[in-house]
């Protein structure tokens, strides 16, 4: 296995570890726990509709959660094959889209923002590029 192939099963790991996070988040979030002070943040002062935006972003968090599990295992065994990662960097591509678009979600509805959500798309960006390197890198033997 090259450093590539280990790197991106770091990665993938990563993204499915953040992704059960993201889902515990989402659960607290929603039932209003107060452990989920500590996964948020808020940005523009008190949001006059603070309960509501917790309550979207967290069955959003737990939708997405759910994807990074799947994509991290995805990852791992794409790792283990690297000329068959094709779906991989494709579904990992989503998951970058759509956690950036939970992240601005989450400015514009209430200033409430997950701070899981940064760390999944810089883990999904790395991801997709050692991806796509590890499949060029099998190509090439």
């Amino acid at each position: 296995m090259s450093k590539l192939q280990k790197r991106l099963k770091a990665y993938s790991i990563g993204i499915m570890g953040f992704g059960l996070l993201d889902i515990l988040a989402g659960v607290f979030m929603v039932a209003a726990s107060p452990f989920a002070a500590g996964l948020t943040f808020t940005i523009a002062g008190d949001p006059a509709n603070g309960s509501d935006a917790a309550t979207i972003l967290g069955i959003v968090g737990i939708i997405i959660g759910l994807y990074c599990v799947v994509v991290g295992v995805l990852g791992a065994r794409a790792a283990n094959h690297p000329r068959k990662i094709g779906a991989f960097k494709w579904l990992d591509l989503l998951l970058v889209v759509t956690v950036f678009v939970e992240f601005c979600t989450g400015l514009l509805n209430g200033g409430q923002i997950s701070w899981v959500e940064p760390v999944l798309f810089v883990l999904g960006v790395l991801a997709y590029v050692n991806a796509v390197k590890a499949n060029e890198e099998a190509l090439n033997r």
